[in-house]
């Protein structure tokens, strides 16, 4: 007697859930799968938003997934459906609207929110945008035709993404940092001088230790004060606060959260047929040792291939050095494995030149070799993965800037038998 196919429930439909449902699908044929998420659309590239934005990207090529392919893969995708409530006694989830849905093995893949700006005059203000979502994306592309002036709040990549696109599209944009430069937490004062010479060479205006203390709406624009002396009206004002993890409806439950939702390096969470995965994911990572998030659109759709395969029974622990890579103004950035955000007493060493823009900053945890910042030239981005990677002893380290120097040899094809 064949017995009834499996009940994967999935929570989100960003890229690690999207692409869990695919890997499900491929590896099980009889499956039953549901998808739910709160937001309108089928997935679409997160990454491709701030090209959308610059104008460089037809607003079709931002979309990934359609209805069509969820029906012809026979996922059953349940949009603006919101999860109210998860009862993992009884192994149900409660939505809205509808009832409750009972599951076999669960997902966990809700991603997180941005942090609103929350000072005098923001609640309501025309204008005033965070860069998480479509709908808010489109927004402010239909407002930059009738933009001259725009300011951003944010001293990492949501604030930078924001600041690029703007000085892209010529509007005279003032990027202000609480910090004294960008990304503190992971770059020293060399690598943030640098990247504002970056910023300076495309134009933007910078304002570092500097925020925002009070909006004004004023004849359809914003009037921005700052907490240092910073005054502007603006068109429109973009803010990157950080993420706040989507897992209050887990509060008060056996499950175990963080940041985000805490999982062992398969991705599974304390509770039996539960996983977790994408940014929310707070996982066990083999590489660092250590446990950590990772919010990449690569990590996620990886995450999502990977964890497919261990809730159809696979036992394989998900090796990755995180990384992040993008654009930056007319140059590049690469973030590898774990820096001075995650581990403060890492130590690091630098190299820099600020005339050519290049810097390198490399992070170890006694004689391993644990991440690196590359701003400018990317060569030696594959050596620091390796070395990464194998967690190979370093015992001199500055050595390791000679190593990312070399000449990378071309593999030769072998030899035709």
């Amino acid at each position: 007697m064949a017995s009834d196919p499996t009940r994967f429930v999935i929570i989100g439909n960003g890229a690690a859930g999207t692409y869990a449902a695919e890997q499900l699908r491929k590896d099980d044929s009889a499956a039953e799968i549901v998808m739910i998420d709160d937001e309108k659309y089928t997935l679409y590239n997160r990454v491709s938003l701030p090209r959308y934005l610059r104008g460089v990207l037809l607003e079709q090529r931002v979309q990934v997934r359609d209805l069509e392919w969820h029906v012809k893969n026979r996922i059953d995708l349940r949009l603006e459906t919101r999860v109210t409530q998860v009862n993992f006694e009884e192994k149900t989830v409660s939505i809205e609207p509808g009832s409750e849905l009972g599951y076999d093995k669960l997902l966990i893949a809700t991603g997180g929110r941005p942090n609103p700006l929350r000072v005098p005059g923001s609640d309501n203000a025309p204008y005033l945008f965070n860069f998480q979502y479509f709908d808010e994306t489109k927004a402010m592309v239909a407002r930059i035709p009738e933009s001259k002036i725009a300011v951003v709040l944010g001293g990492s990549f949501i604030g930078y993404e924001l600041t690029e696109a703007f000085a892209y599209r010529k509007l005279e944009t003032h990027w202000l940092q609480r910090g004294p430069w960008f990304l503190r937490r992971s770059l020293d004062e060399p690598g943030g001088k640098v990247v504002s010479h970056l910023a300076e060479d495309a134009g933007v205006h910078l304002h570092y230790e500097e925020s925002i203390e009070t909006l004004e709406r004023n004849n359809g624009q914003l009037k921005v004060q700052g907490s240092k002396g910073f005054a502007a009206t603006a068109d429109l004002v973009g803010v990157g606060l950080g993420l706040t993890m989507n897992i209050d409806i887990f509060k008060g439950t056996a499950l175990q959260t963080k940041i985000g939702v805490l999982t062992n390096e398969f991705l599974e969470t304390n509770v039996p047929d539960v996983w977790a995965a994408g940014d929310v994911a707070e996982f066990y990572d083999v590489v660092s040792q250590r446990h950590h998030r990772m919010g990449t659109w690569d990590n996620s759709l990886n995450h999502g291939r990977h964890v497919a395969k261990n809730m159809l029974g696979a036992k394989q622990p998900y090796v990755e050095v995180p990384t992040y890579a993008s654009g930056m103004f007319n140059s590049n950035i690469s973030v590898m494995g774990v820096t001075t955000e995650e581990e403060p007493d890492a130590e690091s060493l630098y190299e820099v030149d600020y005339d050519a823009r290049n810097y390198k900053r490399l992070f170890f945890l006694g004689d391993k070799l644990v991440g690196a910042i590359l701003i400018g030239k990317m060569k030696g981005r594959k050596k620091v993965l390796e070395l990464i990677s194998s967690r190979a002893p370093i015992d001199e380290r500055q050595k390791v800037f000679e190593l990312l120097a070399m000449p990378e040899v071309p593999v030769k094809p072998a030899p035709a038998e």
